[in-house]
């Protein structure tokens, strides 16, 4: 998966929603989307790469080949627990 494109067709698979679903989250066509993933739509804005990438609940970065590091779901999550955890401590033991 050297391009954009082929980490976001790959990104849908691995969602395992239907492309309608997607299409409707994202907020265009299911035609649109199919367009965008076999290259039809040849440069879509990266507004509409972006709704995608959260209407399957991906990094947009890792899609457009961001170098660096992502995180699983799990992960993600796991991040934002310790961020709740540290924002309540730093409320009820102020400076």
């Amino acid at each position: 998966m050297s391009d954009w494109r082929g980490r976001l067709r790959a990104a849908v698979i691995r969602s395992g929603k239907k492309r309608y679903l997607i299409a409707e989250d994202a907020g265009i066509t299911a035609t649109t989307l199919s367009r965008i993933l076999t290259g039809g739509h040849v440069q879509p804005r990266f507004e509409t790469i972006l709704r995608i990438a959260h209407a399957i609940d991906e990094n947009v970065g890792w899609i457009c080949g961001e170098q660096g590091f992502s995180l699983t779901r799990e992960q993600r999550a796991k991040v934002q627990t310790a961020a709740v955890i540290l924002i309540d401590l730093t409320r009820s033991n102020p400076p």
